[in-house]
C-alpha cells in the first residue's frame, strides 16, 4: 500500500491533480456566497472602477474607496475594474476568478516546494497543507481578498524565478533575474504585504548562498528590490499624504509592540490549530484584531513585559528563533522556513501603524515557510524506520496526513457556510468574540438591514453591557426600537446618545423625528434646529439643507404648528 502511494505521489500530474481536487471539494460550497464586508467598498459601490473612462485615475490622482483611507494599490484597482466589467454584480464570476487564482498559487507553491524539498513525497505533503490550510480562506472566499492574493502569487512567481536563476558559481541567470524583478515590482504595487519581498530574498541568500558569494554581493543583487519597495512607499506618500492607516495604541509604540508579540505567538498557534476562524480575533483579554475604540482601555494600558501572556509569547518566539539559529549551518532549510514565516508577518506588525493587530490573511505569504517545514518533517517521519509504542513512524505520518486533510478540509467547508449570509457571518464573529461591543453592534446593524429588529435590540443591549459610553450603540438601538414601534424607548436611547456625545447631529435629527411621531412638536422643532446647527458647525451644510427639507416635507403639520 505504501509503495503504491509513493508511486502515486511521484507522478506530478496525479499529485497536483489530487491536491486541486481536494481543494475544490473543500471550497465547493463557496461559489454562490454573496458579496460581504469590503466587497461593497471595493466592488459593488466603487464608482471609480465602474467606468473605463476613469482608468487614468487608477494611477494618477488615485483615491481609495470611502472608508478605506490609506489603501494605495493602482494595479489592484485595475484588476477590480477588469473583474467588474467581466462579472458585473454577479458574485459567482468573482468566486470562479478567486478559485482559479488559488489553484495558480498551489501550482507555484508545488514548484517552489519541489525546488527546496527535492523529493516528490515531501513536496506533495507541503503543498497539500498549503492548499487546505484554513487560514487562507480570507484570500479565497473573500472576493476582495482574492485580488490581493494575485499580488502574493506574483511574489511567489518572482521568488521562483530568482531561485531557479541561481548558478552553481553563485551568479544569476540574467533572463531569470530580470523576470524575477518584473514580477517583484508588480507584486509590490499590487499588495502591501509584498513590500518585504527584498528581505525574503535576503533571507534565502543568507541561508543558502552565503558560502558561495560575499554578503556585499548578496545585498547588491537585492538592491533593486529595496528600491521597488522604497518607490512604492514614496508613491503612496505623495498620493495619499501618509503611509499609515491608523495610530499606535494610545499613541504608544511600546504598548503596540506588546500586542504584536502576543499576536505573533497567536499566529504560530493558529498555524497548527486553526479551529477558531473569524475576522476579529481575541488577542488577549480586552484586545482584539482591530477597532481600538472597542478595546478595554485598562487591559491595554496595564500591559507590561512581565505579563504572563507576554512572557509566554516571548518564550515561544525566542525558542523558535533559537531553533532556527541553531540549524543555520546544519540545516539551513529550517532557518529559511522560520525566517520566511516571520518576515512575511512584518507588514502587519504595526511597526508602521495600520489599525489591524491580527488578521488571518497576514499569514498567507509566510505560510509558505510553514508548509515547507511541514513537508520536510513529515517526509522524515514517512521515511523513518522507528517505531513509537510499536507503531511504525510511517503509519503515524499517514494518519496525521489523513487527519489534517479531513479536518482542515471540513473546517474550510464549515467556515464558508458562515459566508452564506451576512447575518450568519456576523453571528459567527460574535460567537468567536463575545466580548466585543463592536461586533455586537455590527450584528445589530445587520439585523436591522435584514429586518430582524427584535434581534437587533437584543444585540445592542448586549453591546451596552460591555460598553455603556458609546453613543453609536444608543443611536443604532433607537432605530431598531422605532422599527418595532417602541418610540418612547427610542427617544430615551437617543437622549442618552446626545448626553454621551453632545455634538451628535444625526442623533438630534432622529430625536426630532421621534418627537414628531409622538406629537411632541415643540421638542421636535428644538431638536431639528440643533441637528441643523451641528451639521453646519461640522461643515456639512448640504446635508443640513437636505435633511431640513426632508423633515419639513414629511412633518408639514409639525413644522407649521411649531413655526406659528
Amino acid at each position: 500500500m505504501q509503495t503504491r502511494f509513493l508511486k502515486w505521489v511521484h507522478n506530478p500530474w496525479i499529485s497536483l491533480g489530487t491536491i486541486c481536487l481536494l481543494t475544490f471539494l473543500a471550497y465547493s460550497n463557496v461559489f454562490h456566497n454573496p458579496f460581504f464586508m469590503d466587497d461593497y467598498a471595493f466592488i459593488v459601490d466603487w464608482s471609480l472602477i465602474q467606468d473605463w473612462k476613469n482608468l487614468p485615475q487608477f494611477f494618477l490622482g488615485y483615491q481609495p474607496p470611502p472608508g478605506q483611507e490609506g489603501v494605495f494599490s493602482p494595479i489592484k484597482t485595475l484588476i477590480h475594474a477588469f473583474n467588474y466589467h467581466s462579472f458585473g454584480d454577479d458574485p459567482f464570476g468573482y468566486h470562479v476568478f478567486a478559485f482559479i487564482n488559488y489553484l495558480v498559487s498551489i501550482i507555484i507553491v508545488y514548484k517552489i516546494s519541489l525546488f527546496f524539498l527535492r523529493g516528490r513525497l515531501a513536496t506533495f505533503l507541503g503543498t497539500l497543507l498549503f492548499a487546505l490550510h484554513p487560514v487562507h480562506i480570507e484570500y479565497v472566499s473573500s472576493l476582495t481578498g482574492s485580488v490581493d492574493a494575485v499580488g502574493i502569487n506574483l511574489m511567489f512567481i518572482s521568488f521562483y524565478f530568482y531561485i531557479c536563476g541561481q548558478r552553481d558559481d553563485g551568479g544569476l541567470n540574467r533572463p531569470y533575474y530580470l523576470s524575477s524583478l518584473g514580477f517583484a515590482l508588480a507584486s509590490i504595487y499590487l499588495h502591501e504585504l509584498c513590500i518585504t519581498l527584498p528581505v525574503l530574498f535576503l533571507c534565502y541568500d543568507a541561508c543558502f548562498m552565503s558560502k558561495k558569494i560575499p554578503y556585499r554581493k548578496i545585498f547588491l543583487r537585492t538592491l533593486p528590490l529595496f528600491l521597488f519597495s522604497a518607490s512604492y512607499v514614496l508613491a503612496k506618500l505623495l498620493t495619499l499624504g501618509a503611509i499609515t492607516r491608523g495610530r499606535y495604541l494610545y499613541d504608544s509604540f511600546y504598548l503596540t509592540m506588546l500586542v504584536t508579540v502576543k499576536a505573533w505567538a497567536k499566529y504560530v498557534y493558529i498555524s497548527f490549530f486553526p479551529a477558531t476562524l473569524t475576522f476579529n480575533h481575541v488577542i488577549s483579554k480586552g484586545i482584539f484584531s482591530f477597532g481600538q475604540e472597542d478595546f478595554d482601555r485598562i487591559s491595554v494600558m496595564t500591559q507590561s513585559i512581565l505579563d504572563p501572556q507576554v512572557l509566554i509569547s516571548f518564550v515561544v518566539l525566542g525558542g523558535i528563533g533559537y531553533f532556527a539559529f541553531k540549524n543555520f549551518k546544519k540545516n539551513p532549510l529550517i532557518t529559511f522556513c522560520v525566517g520566511w514565516f516571520f518576515i512575511g508577518l512584518l507588514p502587519g506588525s504595526n511597526i508602521v501603524p495600520s489599525g489591524v493587530y491580527f488578521a488571518e490573511r497576514y499569514l498567507y505569504p509566510g505560510s509558505l515557510g510553514f508548509c515547507l517545514l511541514f513537508g520536510w518533517s513529515m517526509n522524515k517521519l514517512f521515511q523513518s524506520e522507528k517505531r513509537f509504542l510499536k507503531v511504525r513512524a510511517s503509519t503515524i505520518a499517514a494518519v496525521i496526513t489523513v487527519m489534517i486533510t479531513v479536518l482542515f478540509g471540513a473546517r474550510i467547508w464549515v467556515r464558508n457556510l458562515d459566508g452564506k449570509t451576512e447575518v450568519a457571518l456576523y453571528e459567527s464573529a460574535v460567537r468567536a468574540n463575545p466580548q466585543s461591543a463592536l461586533m455586537r453592534t455590527d450584528l445589530g446593524l445587520v439585523y436591522i438591514r435584514y429586518q430582524f429588529p427584535e434581534k437587533a435590540v437584543e444585540s445592542f443591549k448586549e453591546a451596552l453591557k460591555i460598553r455603556t459610553d458609546d453613543s453609536v450603540i444608543y443611536f443604532s438601538m433607537a432605530e431598531a426600537l422605532m422599527n418595532i414601534g417602541e418610540n418612547e424607548q427610542a427617544k430615551e436611547a437617543l437622549e442618552t446618545a446626545v448626553i454621551v456625545d453632545p455634538d451628535y447631529a444625526d442623533a438630534y435629527y432622529n430625536l426630532a423625528g421621534v418627537c414628531a411621531a409622538l406629537g411632541e412638536n415643540a421638542s421636535a422643532r428644538e431638536y431639528l434646529n440643533k441637528a441643523v446647527a451641528y451639521y453646519r458647525q461640522q461643515g456639512e451644510n448640504q446635508k443640513a439643507d437636505h435633511y431640513e427639507k426632508l423633515f419639513k416635507d414629511f412633518f408639514r403639520g409639525v413644522w407649521k404648528e411649531t413655526h406659528n
